[in-house]
């Protein structure tokens, strides 16, 4: 079972304390918030993983271990170069964004990726196998650094291609005041 670090916050859309914002750590760091006075909400979910999207994450993190394409899909160029070579051991350049990577990181995360294949393979939910700490891919575990998007957590990893959807349910209209009374609105500067 998760567990969260609960707080109140100011709801974006009726403009009272209500927000209940829950942070949790695992499966990776992530925030669900939901105001108990409007209904607003705002989620994350993750990236759905069948074995067809899991292979060709599979197969563009071996082009990368390779050095045939960046290691950054935002630039996806080709003109590569070998930094270093010693044995396995090879160090790349992007020419194109200077990117420059080593086959021994892409490797780690495709052994990472890998341990998830047989969850994917039995239909499991990816959320009690994905595991990430603050700033890392759950997939692949490469160091990405995550995005805040209002209260949601958004995951992109420019390595392997992982992402989650943040989604946002603003209600059709505000409550009368009589049905949040309990809810303080917080003080008006000036």
């Amino acid at each position: 079972m998760m567990r969260c670090l609960e707080h109140r916050e100011l709801c974006p859309f009726c403009h009272r304390i209500a927000l209940r914002v829950c942070e949790y750590s695992e499966p990776y760091p992530r925030v669900e918030a939901n105001c108990e006075c409007c209904g607003y909400k705002s989620y994350d979910i993750p990236m759905k993983l069948d074995r067809e999207t899991f292979f060709n994450i599979l197969d563009k993190l071996s082009c990368k271990e390779i050095g045939r394409v960046c290691i950054d899909d935002r630039c996806g160029s080709r003109d590569i170069i070998k930094l270093l070579q010693e044995g396995r051991y090879v160090e790349y350049r992007c020419l194109e964004c200077g990117a420059e990577w080593n086959s021994e990181e892409v490797l780690k995360a495709i052994k990472r990726a890998k341990t998830i294949q047989p969850y994917i393979a039995n239909g499991s939910n990816l959320l009690e196998v994905l595991r990430a700490g603050e700033g890392e891919c759950p997939l692949c575990g490469w160091d990405i650094g995550h995005l805040y998007e209002g209260y949601a957590v958004e995951i992109k990893c420019p390595v392997c291609g992982y992402h989650n959807e943040f989604k946002e349910e603003f209600p059709e209209k505000e409550p009368p005041p009589e049905v949040c009374a309990r809810f303080e609105r917080p003080e008006e500067p000036g």
